[in-house]
């Protein structure tokens, strides 16, 4: 796990090597699914799951989107809401790379909802919290990839994950697998760059 609310976890509350989360921005955890593996079936309620998958495929069952598949590079949104269960699945012999990051919603008992989004090769696609058919929510959510030199300005606190390449934020060099949060951000892009990147809605 890299994000873990305390509100929802108190045993986080103590932990440095974690984020804490942002806003209703609440869990991030990065996972791989291997050939025959899975997630069997379990419920939810009242939560925001956005599932990046970076490389491979991952099949679906449930209540919501049932037999459905995202394929990389595509991100999956439930809103579980009043309550859903789901199964998740790799669909090839080839690992599956996988994130989950969860939100609160902006309300509780909700209608659950489904979605899938394709992810462009050049630029982000904001998959929580925006205008352009995502999901109400107090939070934004975009998820990508940015050419060589690309530059981003974030001027609000923010948590961004590095899900593949090389970029610089704030001075710093980033590479896959990194977190990075702070008050505010300037972001330039290196090498074959994919990130995911939350703050509050404006």
């Amino acid at each position: 796990h890299m994000v873990l609310n305390p509100e929802l976890w108190p045993k986080a509350q103590d932990r440095t090597d974690i984020s804490h989360g942002l806003g209703d921005f609440i869990y991030l955890a990065l996972g791989q699914f291997l050939p025959n593996d899975g997630a069997p079936m379990h419920p939810h309620y009242d939560v925001d799951i956005v599932s990046v998958v970076f490389s491979g495929s991952v099949g679906h069952k449930g209540t919501l989107g049932d037999g459905t598949a995202i394929h990389a590079p595509e991100v999956q949104v439930q809103r579980a809401g009043t309550g859903m269960q789901h199964a998740e699945f790799n669909l090839h012999d080839t690992p599956a790379d996988i994130a989950q990051i969860w939100f609160k919603p902006p309300e509780k008992g909700l209608e659950p909802a489904y979605k899938n989004f394709k992810i462009s090769d050049s630029g982000l696609t904001t998959v929580l919290g925006g205008t352009d058919g995502s999901f109400i929510s107090n939070m934004v959510c975009k998820v990508g990839y940015l050419p060589v030199g690309e530059e981003i300005t974030v001027n609000q606190p923010f948590v961004v994950l590095i899900t593949q390449g090389k970029g610089n934020a704030n001075g710093v060099p980033v590479t896959k697998g990194d977190l990075i949060e702070g008050e505010s951000l300037q972001f330039i892009a290196g090498h074959d760059l994919g990130l995911a990147l939350i703050h509050a809605r404006n």
